[in-house]
C-alpha cells in the first residue's frame, strides 16, 4: 500500500478522534503514518501492516502514560481533554432514570449519571468520567417574579 493511502487513513483517524473524543485514535492515527513511512521501505503490505500495529501499539503504551502523568494531580486543568465540560449547561436528551441517562452539552450527546430528570431539563455538569458526565438540575433564577 502506498504512503498516500496511510496517510488518509491517519487523517481520518485523527478527524475521528477530534469527533469523538477518547484519546485513542489518536495513537492508531501516528501508527499509520510510522506505516505510511514504512512504505518507502518495502512494498510488502504484511510489513506495513506489521509496522502499523507496532507502532500503534507503542504509541498507546509510550504516549498514554505520558499523558496520564501530565494530568495527575490537575483535576482543574484548563484543556478541554483534561477537563471536559466541567460546569457547563446542558439540556437532558434522554430521561435519566435509575441515575443514568443523555444529556446534550454544546453540540454533543452523552452518557450522564445523575438524579432522575425527564427530558429537556437544564442541566449543569458536575464531572467528568471518560465519556460519562455527572450532572445535576440546573435551577433557573427568575428576575421581576412579582405580582402587580
Amino acid at each position: 500500500m502506498s504512503i498516500e493511502y496511510w496517510l488518509l487513513l491517519a487523517i481520518v483517524l485523527a478527524i475521528a478522534e477530534v469527533v469523538a473524543p477518547g484519546i485513542f485514535l489518536i495513537f492508531l492515527a501516528l501508527g499509520a503514518v510510522v506505516a505510511g513511512f514504512s512504505a518507502f521501505a518495502t512494498p510488502d503490505l504484511r510489513w506495513q501492516i506489521l509496522v502499523f500495529v507496532i507502532a500503534s501499539a507503542a504509541a498507546v503504551l509510550l504516549l498514554r502514560s505520558l499523558y496520564r502523568r501530565l494530568l495527575a494531580g490537575k483535576p482543574d486543568a484548563a484543556s478541554t481533554v483534561g477537563r471536559g465540560p466541567i460546569g457547563e449547561r446542558g439540556v437532558v436528551v434522554e430521561p435519566i432514570r435509575d441515575g443514568r441517562g443523555k444529556v446534550k452539552v454544546r453540540d454533543t450527546v452523552w452518557l450522564a449519571a445523575g438524579p432522575d430528570l425527564p427530558e429537556g431539563t437544564p442541566i449543569v455538569v458536575d464531572r467528568r468520567d471518560g465519556t460519562l458526565l455527572h450532572v445535576q438540575e440546573h435551577h433557573r433564577h427568575r428576575h421581576g417574579g412579582g405580582a402587580g
